[in-house]
């Protein structure tokens, strides 16, 4: 009887151990570093894969603001498609969009292309490039905005998760 006596005493002690193990130092200070609170946080596993997902979030965000060879931000390129809308003749509102502005600008470079003066369609060359190089940049910042914001609510759903929501 004492050989079942001692597996039956064996037996809360190792749940316990098992049970206080939690999360590693390191793993709660990372995920204290990025604003997740550990008490939500069940695993181990869980925790790594939410310190994943926020620093990648971080890093696209980092990325987004440090971005190089043009201008990142949705306010910049709306500037910049506003000085190409001028010189193209373009009248645009203060509460215009980028997106209005860009068709906008594109109309008109149509009607300069379909006219039958060479050096009116030669600018309308030019400035169809110098618009393709905006929107294209300005469709990369929608995405990655867009990235970001999936991401956050990818964490946002996982943390939901852990706290049992």
């Amino acid at each position: 009887m004492s050989s079942i006596d001692s597996i039956n005493l064996a037996q809360p002690a190792a749940i316990s151990t098992f049970s206080h193990q939690g999360l590693s130092t390191l793993t709660k200070q990372k995920l204290e570093a990025l604003g997740i609170d550990p008490s939500t946080v069940t695993s181990e596993a869980q925790a790594q894969a939410l310190i994943a997902r926020a620093e990648e979030a971080q890093k696209q965000l980092q990325n987004l603001s440090q971005k190089k060879g043009g201008n990142s931000s949705e306010q910049e390129l709306l500037s910049e498609a506003k000085s190409l809308a001028s010189e193209v003749g373009v009248t645009v509102s203060s509460d215009d969009s980028l997106n209005d502005v860009i068709h906008n600008i594109s109309n008109e470079i149509q009607i300069m292309m379909d006219c039958k003066d060479k050096s009116k369609i030669s600018e309308g060359h030019e400035y169809m490039a110098r618009l393709a190089n905006i929107s294209d940049r300005a469709t990369s910042v929608q995405n990655t905005q867009q990235n970001i914001f999936n991401s956050l609510d990818m964490t946002a759903i996982s943390n939901k998760y852990a706290l049992g929501l």
